[in-house]
């Protein structure tokens, strides 16, 4: 594991992931209003393998083969999963509340470090992460929306997604580490990706995209979701689990509530003085966590 200070570039990186993961709960939210978690979650995996194809190309003498396991873990765990729970959930909670309880995931990176990968973590990055995580329940518990909006079972999904996540950056951390980013993304994606061809036909998912007058439309969401929210942003994670450590690199979901409040604000949703007070909360243990 690298425990050396983090350096300007992986701020620049971690907050360039938070805006791109923030806004993806915004698109996420707009497209299962048109289709269903299923058909956004396949054509989410179906454009996120085209758009891998040229890496996969590029970076194919970069590929470990011997190690798919752990790359089917990163294309399973580190999206295909939490992308349909994410979807199933937002059709009940809005993109802030989606965004902060996918601060989960340092919590759940650190327990399944311990328990399965035998992780040593300092006591300041445990506190740190256990303030961020207060400064997280604190926004679940007073959002200004959260009583309208909030409903425990599809809650749980999301912190379901962020258990998955917390796999994958274990598994990239410590199994992974010394293969190229963008040959970790393409290689996880071409062994999995003719499953999600196949299921973009036989779902209904492209024939209730046709039907659909505003099926194209939400594809365009989903385009966004695949090409930036997924292939972009996890060779710039892989890059920063490797530059950095996995604890630190999943500290960028304790940005993420600023992020996907901000942009929920922008689309209607309600920002109250909890929001910022818990926001800040977040920032502190981030603060503390780089120490």
């Amino acid at each position: 594991m690298n425990n050396r200070p983090p350096a300007l570039l992986d701020w620049i990186l971690m907050f360039s992931l938070a805006a791109m993961w923030g806004a993806s709960f915004f698109f996420i939210k707009h497209a299962v209003q048109i289709l269903s978690p299923l058909q956004m979650a396949v054509w989410r995996m179906v454009l996120a393998t085209l758009v891998y194809l040229p890496f996969a190309f590029v970076y194919w003498s970069k590929i470990d083969w011997k190690k798919w396991r752990p790359l089917v873990v990163v294309a399973m765990c580190g999206s295909a999963i939490p992308n349909f729970l994410f979807a199933i959930a937002q059709q009940h909670v809005n993109s802030s509340l989606a965004g902060i309880l996918n601060s989960l995931t340092p919590l759940f990176t650190i327990i399944l470090g311990i328990l399965f990968f035998k992780a040593h973590f300092s006591r300041d990055k445990i506190a740190g992460v256990l303030i961020g995580l207060t400064g997280a329940t604190m926004l679940v518990l007073f959002n200004g929306q959260s009583g309208q909006y909030g409903n425990a079972w599809y809650a749980g999904l999301c912190a379901l997604a962020t258990v998955c996540y917390a796999i994958n950056a274990n598994s990239v951390g410590f199994n992974l580490k010394g293969m190229h980013p963008a040959a970790i993304g393409s290689a996880s994606f071409m062994i999995t990706g003719p499953f999600f061809l196949a299921s973009l036909f036989l779902t209904d998912t492209w024939t209730a995209t046709l039907q659909n007058p505003d099926g194209w439309k939400a594809v365009g969401y989903v385009t966004y979701l695949a090409a930036v929210g997924t292939v972009v942003g996890s060779i710039l994670y892989f890059h920063l689990l490797q530059r950095t450590s996995t604890v630190f690199a999943t500290y960028v979901t304790y940005l993420l509530p600023v992020m996907a409040i901000l942009i929920g604000a922008f689309d209607g949703e309600i920002i109250g003085a909890m929001d910022v007070v818990g926001t800040l909360v977040i920032l502190a243990g981030l603060y503390l966590a780089r120490r």
